[in-house]
């Protein structure tokens, strides 16, 4: 399941990535953009990928605790004799570790894309979808943390779930906002129906889009994240480079972690703290960026 979360993600910023380097060069836009076929055959090989990952395992007899990819990229270090604490059993595999942190990365490139497409475009509702997606990257943190705490903390998991329901609604208004600024309106769905969606959820149209265009085209100047910062590679070097980053992370919390007692505890204002406090500090680097175009964020 979170492989293929991974995969959607990924393949997102990819053809998002693809779409904003063609408008920031006023270059045609890339094939991705003009229809599904790239990123088609770009999604099908790697659920294919997945599966065979899943599938083989289970048919191989796999138990409750069997390491993923049989720990191919673990490493087999005395680090008790420096002082570590042993791993449970459960502790996740190095490659279970990449897929969960490149969800969490890949979710604020994605984000930071979204808004950066709403200033090229000037169209401001793209920045919602960033909003949006703030309970979806929230729930990956849940998840990691509950994770970094060995499963050890149970209310985590519906916390999570919570958040995932939260985030697909957010997000799924914020596209809605998005469609119809771009003039698309709901077919066979009686007017007034449509005239209350659209109160809801604030969606701007017409008048009132070109008005918020005015106030807000300004308000984001020189955003730098993960995928501006990367902005000069080519695709192949981007995911190179992400999953390095990604890799390099995961070898420092897999094993880095052992050599404290926090996640041997089970601290459920602890856990808590760890998803809160990140997820706190991104609403605020959007909510700073959105009033101080100065304003780059600290992560």
């Amino acid at each position: 399941a979170e492989s293929l979360l991974t995969i959607t993600n990924l393949v997102t910023v990819v053809a998002f990535r693809q779409a904003l380097n063609s408008k920031e060069k006023g270059i045609e836009m890339p094939e991705s953009a003009k229809s599904w076929d790239p990123m088609t055959g770009l999604v099908a090989g790697l659920t294919a990928l997945a599966v065979a990952t899943a599938l083989v395992p289970a048919v191989a007899g796999a138990t409750v605790h069997t390491p993923y990819l049989a720990g191919f990229m673990d490493v087999s270090l005395p680090f008790e004799s420096f002082g570590a604490n042993p791993e449970p059993e459960n502790a996740l595999t190095i490659a279970t570790w990449i897929i969960h942190i490149s969800s969490l990365v890949e979710f604020l490139v994605a984000m930071g894309f979204a808004w950066r497409w709403g200033d090229i475009v000037e169209n401001p509702t793209w920045k919602g979808l960033t909003w949006g997606l703030l309970p979806l990257h929230s729930s990956g943190i849940t998840a990691c943390t509950y994770h970094l705490f060995y499963n050890r903390i149970p209310v985590l998991v519906p916390l999570q779930a919570l958040l995932t329901c939260v985030g697909n609604t957010t997000a799924a208004i914020a596209a809605y906002r998005i469609a119809r600024s771009n003039g698309w309106k709901p077919e066979v769905v009686p007017e007034n129906v449509i005239e209350i969606a659209d109160k809801v959820t604030s969606a701007p149209t017409g008048a009132k889009l070109e008005q918020k265009k005015r106030e807000e085209s300004e308000s984001f100047v020189g955003f730098e994240d993960l995928g501006a910062a990367l902005a000069g590679d080519n695709d192949y070097t981007f995911l190179i480079k992400l999953f390095v980053g990604c890799a390099i992370a995961s070898y420092a919390i897999k094993y880095g972690e052992t050599f404290f007692d926090f996640p041997y505890d089970a601290n459920v204002y602890l856990g808590l703290a760890v998803i809160g406090v990140p997820s706190a500090l991104n609403a605020f680097k959007w909510y700073k960026r959105s009033q101080d175009p100065t304003f780059e964020g600290w992560f």
